[in-house]
C-alpha cells in the first residue's frame, strides 16, 4: 500500500520562519556590534598613535632647546600654565633650522580644543608665523604646564606654574594634557639640556 508524502503544515512553516527571523536579527545585531567595536578600537589606536607622536615631538624639541648663543633676544624661554615658547631646531621634515616653537592650547568650544604648535622666525612678538599652525592633538579639553630649575641664586626650585626667568632655561618641563575620547595622555616630564652660555 503506497504512502502519500505529507508536507509541512502552515503552523510549522510559520514557526520555522519565526525562528529564521530571530536568527537573522541576532546575526545582524552581532555584526553591527562587531563593526562598532572595530571602529572604536581603530579610533583608540589612532588616538594612541597621535599621543605618542605628539609626546615624541615635544620631547625631541625641548631636549634641543637653546639659549642666547643661538638667539640675540634675551627672552630665550617663556613658560605659563597653558602656553610655552622656546628656541629649538626644527626636524629636517619641516625644513630644519633654528625656530621659535610656540606650544599652546586653543579652545574650540567651552569643553574642547586642540593642542597646537607654531613656529616663528624670532622670539619677539608680532612677527608672522614661519608656517601654518601644526595641530598636535585634537579632542583636547585642557593643557597644564609647569617648570622647575635653578633660581637666580642657583638654588633648585620646586614645580612652578610660571617660569619667572625668561633669560634662562628651566631644567625640566612637565606637560599634562586632558584628552577626550578615553585615551589618556601620560604625564610627561622632559629634562632640558643645560645651556651654559645663558647668563643669569
Amino acid at each position: 500500500m503506497r504512502r502519500h508524502a505529507q508536507g509541512f503544515t502552515l503552523l510549522e512553516v510559520l514557526i520555522a520562519l519565526s525562528f529564521l527571523g530571530v536568527l537573522i536579527v541576532l546575526i545582524g545585531s552581532a555584526l553591527i556590534a562587531g563593526n562598532r567595536m572595530l571602529g572604536l578600537s581603530e579610533h583608540q589606536a589612532d588616538r594612541l598613535t597621535q599621543i605618542r607622536a605628539a609626546q615624541l615631538f615635544l620631547r625631541s624639541a625641548l631636549q634641543q632647546a637653546q639659549g642666547s648663543r643661538y638667539n640675540a633676544d634675551a627672552q630665550v624661554f617663556e613658560g605659563a600654565p597653558h602656553y610655552m615658547r622656546f628656541f629649538a631646531p626644527l626636524p629636517d621634515q619641516l625644513s630644519g633650522g633654528m625656530k621659535v616653537h610656540i606650544l599652546e592650547y586653543v579652545a574650540q568650544s567651552k569643553t574642547a580644543g586642540t593642542l597646537q604648535i607654531r613656529f616663528n622666525q624670532n622670539i619677539a612678538d608680532g612677527l608672522p608665523p614661519w608656517e601654518d599652525t601644526q595641530i598636535l592633538m585634537r579632542e583636547v579639553s585642557g593643557l597644564h604646564l609647569s617648570y622647575k630649575g635653578l633660581d637666580l641664586d642657583q638654588n633648585p626650585t620646586g614645580w612652578l606654574e610660571q617660569w619667572p626667568w625668561p633669560h634662562k632655561l628651566p631644567q625640566a618641563v612637565r606637560i599634562e594634557v586632558s584628552t577626550d575620547g578615553g585615551s589618556l595622555w601620560p604625564t610627561q616630564v622632559i629634562a632640558l639640556r643645560l645651556d651654559a652660555e645663558v647668563s643669569p
